[in-house]
């Protein structure tokens, strides 16, 4: 069994810790986003961290270009986890037994971008991390599993996402050797209860002090804080970032 690692995050790189750790897991290679890449991974590595594991890396800067590359390659799996690029079909095709990715909310719920900071900005109290066959749509492959989690009000970005690295190993300790030996679940999912995102815009960061409610400023203070750009204020032509919010009763 051929396995592929395909990552250029801090949760693909968690990830591959925990997956490396598997006896006979068949990890044979990394592809990642070269320096590059016009893609931006707002938690993104650098390149040369990659390096680190032992296995041989290739650095790609749009991967609907590297057909040659995957063909050459010839997977069995390709685990993607933390990959901004959409996947097209001759990619996809590539893999014998398809591409396997992660989500971080309970799917069919919350398909589509930006899914912490989504998932915090609606108030969620309850999401997941979600291991799923990718498709050329927009995250509705069929389930292998889920993990779910709790997200507390004083919850920012910061600790949703290490949650979702904790639940994201927690399905690659489960899954990945049932993957390796073709026993892995498949449960399609339930379309009718799909629900979607949007894809948040860097405009949308800026607080409106004297329109927004207090309880949506301080979500998008949650929401947007690190690893990722931060909500501000803006006066005089100058940005003050709020990285972490408290809410007070009166």
């Amino acid at each position: 069994m051929n396995v592929i690692w395909l990552s250029a995050n801090e949760f693909g790189y968690k990830l591959l810790q925990e997956a490396l750790k598997i006896k006979n897991n068949n990890i044979k290679k990394i592809i990642t986003l070269s320096g590059n890449s016009k893609t931006v991974m707002y938690d993104g590595l650098e390149t040369k961290k990659w390096y680190k594991f032992g296995l041989e890396v290739f650095e790609i800067d749009d991967i609907n270009k590297e057909r040659k590359l995957f063909e050459k390659l010839s997977p069995d799996i390709v685990i993607v986890c933390g990959w901004r690029q959409k996947i097209n079909k001759e990619i996809l095709k590539t893999s014998k037994n398809g591409f396997i990715g992660f989500h971080p909310t309970l799917l069919p719920i919350g398909r589509g971008p930006a899914p912490i900071i989504n998932s915090i900005l609606k108030g969620f109290k309850k999401t997941g991390v979600t291991m799923f066959y990718l498709t050329e749509g927009l995250d509705d492959g069929d389930i292998i599993g889920q993990e779910k989690f709790t997200i507390q009000q004083d919850d920012h970005a910061e600790e949703v996402y290490k949650k979702t690295i904790n639940s994201g190993k927690k399905l690659i300790k489960k899954y990945l050797p049932l993957l390796i030996n073709n026993k892995a679940p498949r449960n399609p999912q339930d379309h009718t209860k799909a629900t979607f995102f949007q894809k948040p815009i860097l405009k949308d960061n800026q607080i409106n002090i004297d329109k927004e409610p207090i309880e949506q400023i301080y979500n998008k203070i949650r929401a947007l804080s690190k690893p990722y750009k931060g909500a501000y204020i803006e006066k005089n032509g100058k940005k003050i970032v709020l990285w972490r919010g408290e809410l007070l009763e009166k």
